[in-house]
């Protein structure tokens, strides 16, 4: 029927809504760019993007129609949408999903703020997911998932014969039972980069499932949100040792899983020196994060040159004693190297307002590109005189080096009020230099004279082994030349 009427059907016999009569031309005109909204109200969602609202029917029939032979259509939203009293979601939509389902450009499909998103929409969808090959993003947001919705969902995804690359569930109130299905056909998704589970509920079956499924995606996966999700140690303990495999995990969201003790944040910083995880950011807010946990992450960060965002606004105060765990990791002024060795990589931290005052201005200076920059005022900040003692084991490349190293700091632009000093500092270091010259003189022909002292012994020594050999060996001659001559006697005996 469609494709007899296609080329003559006018707009207006299709639709009332002058808004819908529009979207249905740019749909069948194959306009480029477009994005569809199904939704209860005409609004304006940007450039490109096009909104219709379900007449009946009839109009809907034509819109799928039209989805079907299209391919530009790349994003397809169903949002707020409620039908007529008495109607399912599925009711309304069938006459246009029987269209969807023939579409093969569309790369993402979103349902958004939807109260009870009726599951039969998912079985509906199965031809969609299996016959298009184009699809990589699948978000359903806000929308309250019973335990037959997760199910038929779970269906639908383990029907792809394309693997997504990015799929989102967000706050849908997903129980357990329900995500171990959804987990268990995502795990079959091997090329997966993007997984938002925030606001569901992952217990123990839950996390095995996850477990199995970054098994499956350590290659592709870069981001991981498991916010509000009642997560505890127990669930940590499961996923740490996956996790810690995860080569391109960028982004790991936990926040909200105020179950974690400190055991579990043990368990969780341990990623953190794993060499094989590269995470950039990391979002542990509104957690029971104490000043131990905090000194736990503090610890785990020193050798760690990946995180630059760290989050952790935490339900549990922390005191200036945990701070002063975070100040130490980005300035640690015991020595010259310790403030060198310092991480200058994390920049970012939001930590609400209950910080000491050394810990932001260190943030910020870690902001800069430059990380040999960073540690060099770090170190003219934190080390007033320099101690030339510990170098003198370079014998005399130690001065030109140390003036080099200052004259590059003029170079420099400096945090605000801080005045590096840098003319008296060479000062300093030519007048310890000079001050210890005589030790630097004695100590460096005591060593030359102990070298050579070795070099004599290792040389003796391989003179002696060889002597050794030659007296062995004048000895083993000694003895077959008596046995010889004893069996010489011996026959000249018998002769006689």
């Amino acid at each position: 029927m469609y494709d007899a009427q296609a080329d003559s059907i006018k707009m207006e016999d299709i639709a009332k809504n002058y808004n819908n009569r529009i979207v249905l031309e740019r749909i069948r005109t194959n306009e480029k760019g477009a994005s569809l909204y199904i939704q209860n109200e005409h609004d304006d969602n940007g450039e490109g993007c096009v909104d219709y609202v379900p007449e009946g029917a009839k109009d809907m029939g034509w819109l799928g129609y039209f989805v079907s032979k299209s391919n530009c259509l790349e994003k397809l939203y169903i949002r707020d949408f409620e039908p007529p009293s008495g109607a399912s979601v599925s009711d309304v939509l069938e006459p246009f999903i029987t269209g969807v389902n023939c579409n093969k450009s569309i790369t993402t499909l979103n349902f958004y703020y939807m109260n009870q998103l009726d599951g039969q929409i998912f079985t509906m969808l199965v031809p969609f997911f299996k016959n298009n090959n184009n699809l990589d993003i699948l978000n359903i947001e806000e929308c309250i998932l019973g335990a037959e919705e997760a199910r038929l969902l779970a269906l639908a995804i383990g029907s792809c014969k394309k693997s997504l690359q990015h799929v989102t569930l967000l706050n849908s109130n997903i129980a357990d039972e329900g995500m171990v299905d959804i987990i268990t056909s995502l795990s079959m998704h091997t090329n997966l980069q993007y997984l938002d589970l925030d606001g569901n509920r992952i217990r123990k079956n839950g996390c095995i499932a996850l477990a199995t499924l970054l098994t499956c995606s350590t290659t592709e996966l870069e981001t991981l949100d498991l916010g509000n999700v009642e997560l505890d140690d127990e669930g940590i303990d499961t996923l740490v040792p996956v996790l810690k495999n995860c080569r391109n995990l960028d982004t790991l969201r936990l926040c909200g899983n105020p179950a974690i003790t400190t055991k579990g944040w043990q368990q969780l910083a341990s990623i953190l020196e794993s060499p094989n995880v590269s995470i950039k950011d990391l979002n542990i807010e509104e957690n029971n994060i104490d000043d131990e946990a905090a000194a736990v992450f503090a610890t785990s960060l020193v050798n760690n040159r990946t995180l630059v965002s760290f989050d952790f606004i935490s339900s549990a105060p922390i005191t200036e004693k945990g701070w002063e765990s975070f100040s130490k990791l980005l300035c640690d002024s015991s020595s010259v190297n310790s403030t060198f060795r310092s991480n200058h990589t994390l920049r970012y931290c939001d930590v609400g307002t209950n910080v000491i005052d050394t810990f932001r201005p260190l943030l910020d200076l870690n902001g800069r590109d430059d990380k040999k920059e960073i540690a060099m005022i770090k170190i003219l900040q934190h080390h007033n005189e320099f101690d030339m003692t510990p170098f003198f084991e370079w014998e005399f490349k130690v001065l030109p080096l140390m003036i080099n190293w200052l004259e590059r700091a003029t170079t420099i632009p400096m945090p605000e009020n801080f005045e590096p000093n840098i003319g008296p500092r060479k000062l300093s270091s030519i007048y310890q230099f000079v001050r210890g010259m005589p030790l630097l003189y004695v100590e460096a022909r005591l060593r030359r004279e102990l070298e050579e002292i070795k070099v004599a012994e290792t040389q003796m020594e391989d003179e002696q082994e060889e002597l050794k050999g030659k007296l062995l060996d004048l000895e083993s001659k000694h003895q077959l030349s008596q046995k010889r001559k004893r069996s010489i006697m011996e026959r000249l005996d018998q002769r006689l």
